[in-house]
């Protein structure tokens, strides 16, 4: 167990220094390096995909994969989570914060692609920009995508609700190279939401008949021998925008190919047999045996594998449908909640296979400079619980009506979890719950939960930002309309003084009053319990020591423009 715990604690920043192998540099270039290129880097997703049109984006697997096709006008650094230029060289605000001028970098090409004249990609332009955002604004249904930007941008929602408007009026082509955005209010996370996939930019000619070929300006090609089910294949972007600081063309690798193999015990496998090169959301116990099992492989010099444990951005909670009895009583949502030993969950249903327990808020520990230990969450009371049943109608827990309790998936993991938290309903409150399995895809699309429901899901944060799992909770999502989506906030939770802070928070350019705001909100969002939050994850990252300059992070961020596979040569009187 020792040598197991001292392997947890390796980092990656050992791999940086080791020597450099591979094929002769393809792009013609003249740095002094010619042993950069080369190799296929195998990824694998324990889910399928649900889709890669940046527009429908809402789960975190099509997001790894979405993210290596599609470029935003900013991006996040892969290491600090800083906001850096990417299509648009630099930007100006005015001295109210209210319109952002984007000057867009030049020599920039979209992927080839049929959908251009000639099948050549054509120039990225300003034009392009404004396609992209009118498209989301245009969309007939609600999305994510517009969600960010209904509230932020002058004429979105005039543009989302009209027949007749088709273009924001809050968006202005300067010229071919300049683009201007207007804002109703100042906000104090634009730019980090213009670096998200969702708002990724696409060519005016990539949609036909309602959808999208998948062609952007990214580091890899998408290749239409994929198999979504199956597996993604992507390859070198031969006319990509970047380079290194020597002047050689990125990116270094010839593709990349994510895996959809949902077994872990099938994920290890194909790692030892190196057919896969990075696998990552591996149970505890998985990563023990394989440690433990080839301890040697982790010891050598060089070591063969490399394995970490990081913080995720990422909390894990239980929602409720809040616009139908029994969850739309406050007393009931509150009950369940301290009904729930979260401490067990995690160490026993999850074998200890997360951060920690979720005993303050939503927010979890890895958004940084935050005060989430201030928050005050709801008590572990099953005497106080009944209580509060007593006093909504429910005092023998007789007349309790049956809910459902949808989950993702029904196996490792969540259907653990799922199954620990019926037990504790039944045994604790008497409570009768029906747990209901969808895929992961099915999911992801439901566009709230169904009445006299829950649900357990997970938030993974779009943007480093406090206020961003907020957004789980913010009426101004919910459509007066029972059928339209109110994605994130699918407990269609709605408080006037809630959604008063937030938006507060997200618009005041003062960060000490925007974390004010930010716990103020959170506090309501606990106390009224639409959500319970479980527990703060964390991921176990496996991968061969060949690859160099991967840089996990606490959001799933896969920068792989200079990640490269070398050939490290291990001693002969290492191996056994």
């Amino acid at each position: 167990m020792n040598k197991f715990i001292t392997i947890l604690s390796f980092t990656i920043s050992s791999l940086f220094f080791i020597a450099c192998g591979g094929e002769k540099n393809p792009s013609g270039q003249t740095g002094d390096n010619d042993t950069l290129y080369g190799e296929v880097l195998d990824i694998a997703l324990n889910q399928e995909i649900s889709d890669l049109d940046p527009l429908l984006l809402i789960d975190g697997y099509s997001v790894q994969v979405s993210n290596q096709i599609f470029e935003g006008l900013v991006k996040f650094n892969s290491k600090d989570l800083s906001i850096e230029p990417l299509l648009a060289s630099s930007w100006e605000v005015d001295k109210d914060g209210l319109t952002y001028t984007f000057q867009l970098k030049k020599g920039v090409f979209f992927h080839d692609n049929e959908c251009f004249e000639s099948g050549k990609g054509k120039e990225f332009k300003a034009a392009d920009v404004a396609f992209t955002f009118n498209r989301i604004c245009n969309d007939s249904k609600s999305n994510y995508a517009y969600n960010m930007l209904k509230n932020k941008l002058v004429g979105a929602k005039e543009c989302h609700n009209s027949q007749t408007i088709n273009e924001v009026s809050g968006i202005k082509v300067i010229n071919e190279n300049t683009i201007s955005f207007s804002l109703i209010k100042p906000s104090s996370n634009f730019l980090h939401f213009l670096a998200t996939p969702s708002l990724a930019i696409v060519p005016t000619e990539a949609e036909k008949n309602g959808k999208l070929e998948i062609v952007g300006t990214g580091p890899f090609v998408y290749t239409q021998k994929s198999n979504q089910k199956a597996k993604i294949e992507l390859e070198r972007n031969p006319n990509y925008h970047l380079a290194d600081e020597k002047g050689n063309k990125l990116p270094y690798l010839d593709g990349v190919t994510f895996h959809i193999v949902p077994s872990s015990q099938d994920r290890l496998k194909q790692f030892e047999e190196k057919t896969l090169d990075i696998i990552t959301d591996l149970p505890s116990q998985s990563i023990k045996n394989v440690v433990e099992k080839q301890i040697a492989d982790f010891e050598s010099k060089p070591p063969k594998f490399i394995l970490g444990r990081y913080p995720e951005l990422v909390s894990t909670y239980l929602a409720f449908s809040t616009k139908s009895e029994p969850f739309s009583n406050v007393k009931v949502r509150k009950a369940i909640a301290m009904s729930i030993n979260k401490i067990d969950l995690v160490n026993i249903a999850l074998n200890g296979e997360a951060y920690g327990p979720a005993l303050n808020g939503i927010i979890p520990p890895s958004v940084s400079n935050y005060d989430y230990e201030s928050i005050i969450g709801i008590e572990n009371n099953v005497e106080k619980a009944k209580k509060l049943l007593a006093e909504a109608g429910y005092k023998n827990r007789e007349n309790f009506p049956s809910t459902k309790l949808f989950i993702a998936g029904n196996e490792g993991q969540t259907l653990r979890v799922a199954l620990d938290i019926q037990k504790q309903l039944l045994s604790k409150l008497n409570i009768k719950t029906e747990i209901v399995t969808l895929t992961f895809t099915e999911k992801s699309e439901m566009p709230f939960i169904p009445d006299a429901s829950m649900a357990l899901n997970a938030w993974l944060a779009d943007i480093p930002t406090a206020d961003n799992f907020l957004n789980i909770g913010y009426g101004g999502y919910v459509s007066e309309k029972s059928d339209i989506s109110s994605f994130p906030n699918t407990s269609r939770f709605e408080n006037k003084e809630y959604d008063l802070a937030y938006d507060e928070a997200i618009s005041t350019l003062d960060d000490t009053k925007r974390k004010e705001l930010c716990l103020k909100a959170e506090q309501i969002l606990i106390n009224e319990s639409p959500v319970i939050p479980l527990w703060y994850n964390e991921n176990y990252r496996l991968f061969q020591s060949n690859i160099v300059n991967y840089q996990p992070n606490v959001m799933y961020i896969h920068d792989l423009t200079t990640v490269r596979i070398v050939d490290l040569q291990i001693p002969k009187s290492q191996v056994q």
